[in-house]
């Protein structure tokens, strides 16, 4: 019969893989948090024996997406590779979990408007609700900030029309690399007289 400390480490070995597969890919902090396992050393041994699972890449730590075996495994077919915006899929993932897994979370999400008589659309990075408010996400990784004012610009006349038919005001969430960045995002965001939070990395942490 298997031990309750074998039983513990196949019950976080199941959930790595199903969070991977939800989730595409996963850094060592990132899957430490979904565990709640504060010991770095405990973590990189559980993945370290789950390695023929496993592909990862190197940033600033190991992220880990699953391999062919490990898509076989738990019956996914959603293959991720390393040109598919690892890095920019990462940083949704940390709001994704800061957030508490939103039920009805949705990556690439679409919205469509009607703006001075004409239709207009926008695919979010994301999209979830929050007591009936919709928030909508954008991951400023390597994007222009002439992009992200475009986006933004969207945004403000978006919400006008949203919140004249539903009466609550979404709401626009940037997570950026930087303290400069994101104080120019939010500077334009409430110039532009929107409701914004704009968070780093060391803002989630």
């Amino acid at each position: 019969m298997p031990s309750a400390k074998q039983l513990l480490r196949k019950k976080r070995e199941q959930t790595i893989l199903l969070k991977l597969d939800e989730m595409e890919v996963l850094s060592r902090s990132q899957i430490q948090k979904i565990l709640h396992i504060d010991n770095v050393r405990t973590i990189n041994l559980i993945l370290s024996s789950m390695s023929p699972y496993l592909n990862h890449m190197r940033f600033s730590e190991n992220a880990y997406y699953l391999n062919k075996k490990g898509r076989e495994y738990v019956g996914s077919t959603n293959a991720v590779n390393k040109t598919n915006q690892l890095e920019h899929k990462l940083m949704r993932n940390d709001l994704r979990i800061y957030y508490d897994y939103p039920h009805d979370w949705k990556n690439e999400a679409e919205l469509i408007v009607t703006i001075n008589g004409k239709k207009q659309r926008i695919i979010a990075d994301a999209s979830f609700t929050i007591q009936g408010t919709i928030f909508f996400v954008e991951v400023d990784n390597k994007q222009t900030m002439v992009n992200n004012y475009k986006k933004i610009d969207f945004y403000a006349e978006a919400f006008r029309v949203i919140e004249n038919r539903t009466g609550n005001e979404p709401m626009l969430i940037f997570y950026t690399n930087s303290e400069i960045r994101k104080e120019k995002i939010l500077a334009y965001a409430t110039d532009k007289g929107i409701t914004a939070g704009v968070f780093t990395k060391r803002d989630l942490q």
